[in-house]
C-alpha cells in the first residue's frame, strides 16, 4: 500500500513539475523579442534613378508597456558578407557608400513596429545592368531579448537586364563545338523559352539519346507536346506543369557524377530523381553532336521548336537553385564552370572566353521585341 502511494505520488509530482516546466516555456513564448520580419529585402532599381531613400523597420513579437529603444548599424565585415554568399548561393559584392539617417530609433509602448529610419543609397545610376549588390543591416536593443539569428536583414540592391532582342526559331539550329574531348562529370543546362506552337517534339537543347531538355514527345506516343522533358539514357518528364504557347520560360536542369538530376521552371525546382550522367554529351544515337533548336539531319525527325529563345548557356558544374533563380536573365560571362553563353541578342557567339562559335547551324532569325522579356510574362 504504501508503494502505491508513493508511486502515485511521484508521477503526481512529475506532473506538476511537467506542467511547471510548460508555463515556463509559455511564459517565455510570451516575452517581447526584437527582430527583422525578412532575412531578404530586394530592391529592384528603375531606370533614371541615382539615389534612394528605403525605410528601416524592426519589429518586436508583442508589445510593451514601455517605449524599446533600438540601434542600426551598417555590416561592412568581409565574413559576414563571406557567411551570406555562402548561405544563399549568391556572389553579390557589398554595395558602397550607404549610409544611415539616424542610427536609432524607437518601438512605442503599445506598439510593434518602430519608427522607420532612412537608409539611403547614392550612386544607383552607376549599378550596370544584371549587377547585384547586398548590404548587411543589423539591428540591436539593450530593452528586450532579440530572436536568435533574426537580428540581421540583407538589403539586395539589383538593376535587372532587360532584353528586347531575341532569336526566331522555325527550323532553325546551331550547334555547340563540343566533342568527346570536353568531358562532363557535372552539367548544367539554361534556356529562355518563348513557344509559338507546340509540335510533336520541341528541341530546346542537348544531344538526342544522351541528354536532351526539349518538350513533348508526342510523335513516340508518350509525352503530350507541351510537357518538359529531360530525355537520354534516362528521362525526367514534367506532368504536373505543361508550359503555354507565347509565355516566356527560363529552364534549366542540373546533373552531378552521382547521377542526381534536377529539373527546374522559372527559377524553381519541379522535378528531382535520378538521371543518368554521361561524360560525353555529343556521342547520341542521332545526329552526333549538341543541338539548339532542332536535331538536324535526325531519320526520325528533326523535332523543331517553333518559337523564340535567349541566353542558352552549357555549364560543366552543377548550379546551384539559387544561382539559377537570381541569374534567369544574365550571368557573367567569366562565371566558373560556364562553357558556353549565346545571349542571342543579334548575334550567334560564345560570350564567354572559350570562344565557341557555332559552325553547323542555320541561322535563326534575330527580332525586336515591344516589351523586354518578363519570366512567365507574354511574348
Amino acid at each position: 500500500m504504501n508503494k502505491k502511494i508513493l508511486k502515485i505520488s511521484a508521477v503526481l509530482g512529475l506532473g506538476v513539475c511537467l506542467a511547471a516546466g510548460c508555463q515556463d516555456k509559455e511564459a517565455e513564448l510570451l516575452i517581447p523579442k526584437l527582430y527583422f520580419e525578412n532575412e531578404e529585402n530586394v530592391i529592384d532599381l528603375e531606370e533614371g534613378v541615382s539615389t534612394m531613400d528605403y525605410e528601416l523597420q524592426s519589429r518586436l513579437s508583442s508589445m510593451t508597456s514601455s517605449d524599446v529603444q533600438v540601434t542600426y548599424t551598417l555590416e561592412t565585415d568581409a565574413d559576414i558578407l563571406a557567411a551570406y554568399n555562402q548561405k544563399f548561393g549568391k556572389e553579390y559584392p557589398l554595395f558602397p557608400g550607404a549610409t544611415l539617417g539616424a542610427e536609432s530609433s524607437v518601438i512605442h509602448s503599445g506598439e510593434i513596429y518602430s519608427d522607420a529610419v532612412m537608409l539611403n543609397l547614392p550612386g544607383l545610376d552607376a549599378v550596370a545592368e544584371g549587377a547585384s549588390y547586398v548590404l548587411p543591416v543589423r539591428v540591436n536593443t539593450g530593452d528586450v531579448p532579440m530572436i536568435e539569428g533574426s537580428d540581421l536583414t540583407y538589403i539586395v540592391i539589383r538593376r535587372l537586364p532587360k532584353i528586347t532582342r531575341v532569336a526566331q526559331f522555325n527550323n532553325n539550329y546551331f550547334k555547340i563545338p563540343i566533342s568527346p574531348l570536353n568531358v562532363f562529370t557535372e552539367v548544367t543546362y539554361e534556356a529562355l523559352v518563348n513557344i509559338s506552337s507546340f509540335g510533336n517534339n520541341n528541341t530546346i537543347m542537348g544531344c538526342e539519346g544522351v541528354m536532351i531538355m526539349r518538350v513533348g514527345d508526342a510523335g513516340g506516343g508518350t509525352v503530350p507536346k507541351d510537357v518538359l522533358q529531360m530525355a537520354g539514357k534516362a528521362e525526367m518528364t514534367y506532368h504536373d506543369g505543361p508550359l503555354t504557347e507565347g509565355k516566356w520560360y527560363h529552364l534549366a536542369f542540373t546533373c552531378n557524377s552521382a547521377n542526381e538530376g534536377h529539373l527546374y521552371v522559372n527559377g524553381e525546382e519541379v522535378i528531382e530523381g535520378t538521371f543518368a550522367m554521361s561524360s560525353d554529351l555529343t556521342a547520341g544515337g542521332a545526329d552526333f553532336g549538341f543541338s539548339v533548336g532542332m536535331v538536324p539531319r535526325f531519320d526520325w525527325g528533326t523535332r523543331p521548336l517553333n518559337g523564340y529563345m535567349s541566353e542558352v548557356r552549357l555549364w560543366n558544374v552543377v548550379r546551384s537553385a539559387n544561382q539559377i533563380k537570381d541569374n534567369m536573365l544574365t550571368v557573367d560571362p567569366a562565371s566558373p564552370g560556364l562553357l558556353a553563353y549565346y545571349k542571342l541578342n543579334g548575334e550567334l557567339k560564345d560570350a564567354t572566353e572559350n570562344h565557341l562559335d557555332p559552325t553547323d547551324l542555320s541561322m535563326p532569325k534575330f527580332v525586336d521585341l515591344e516589351n523586354p522579356v518578363a519570366v512567365g510574362g507574354d511574348l
